[in-house]
C-alpha cells in the first residue's frame, strides 16, 4: 500500500503511463574506418596535406623567381620599339611570371578524383618545367 501511495507522489492528476513500458534500447550504430568530412567525402591524409603544402611552397618560390627575373631583365635591357613586339614580349613576361601558379591551380582542378599519385607526379613534372631558369643560372646579374 505504501507503494501505490509513493508512486502516485511522482505524478499528476491526469498522468497515464502504461505499467507495461519498456526501456527503448538503440542499436549500436556501424563504425567506420574512413574519416569522412561534414559533406560526406573522405577525408586527405595528414601527410599527403603537408607534402601538398611544401610543393605548393616550391611553386610560390618559383613565382617569386620569375618575378626577380623579369625585374633583373627590364632593368637592363632596352625592348623593341615596335609596339606589337613590345606588347609581345611583355605578354611573355607576364605568363612567365604566372606559369608556376597557373600549373600548380591547373594541376589541382584538372586531377581532381584521380588517385594522389598521380597528382604527386603532375606536380612534380610542372616543378620541372616551370624552373625560372634566368634567376637559377644568374644570367642577368
Amino acid at each position: 500500500m505504501a507503494d501505490t501511495d509513493d508512486n502516485a507522489a511522482l505524478g499528476w492528476a491526469g498522468d497515464e503511463v502504461p505499467a507495461t513500458r519498456t526501456p527503448r534500447v538503440e542499436q549500436p550504430q556501424r563504425v567506420e574506418l574512413v574519416e569522412t568530412s561534414p559533406a560526406g567525402k573522405p577525408q586527405m591524409p595528414a601527410a599527403l596535406l603537408v607534402t601538398y603544402g611544401i610543393l605548393a611552397g616550391a611553386y610560390l618560390l618559383y613565382t617569386v623567381g620569375w618575378v626577380a627575373s623579369v625585374q633583373r631583365y627590364n632593368a637592363t635591357v632596352v625592348t623593341s620599339s615596335e609596339p606589337l613586339n613590345a606588347f609581345m614580349f611583355g605578354l611573355g613576361q607576364i605568363l612567365a611570371m604566372l606559369a608556376p601558379a597557373l600549373w600548380f591551380a591547373a594541376t589541382l582542378l584538372l586531377t581532381r578524383g584521380r588517385k594522389p599519385v598521380i597528382r604527386l607526379l603532375v606536380l612534380l613534372v610542372g616543378l620541372a618545367a616551370v624552373v625560372p631558369w634566368p634567376f637559377a643560372l644568374g644570367v642577368w646579374q
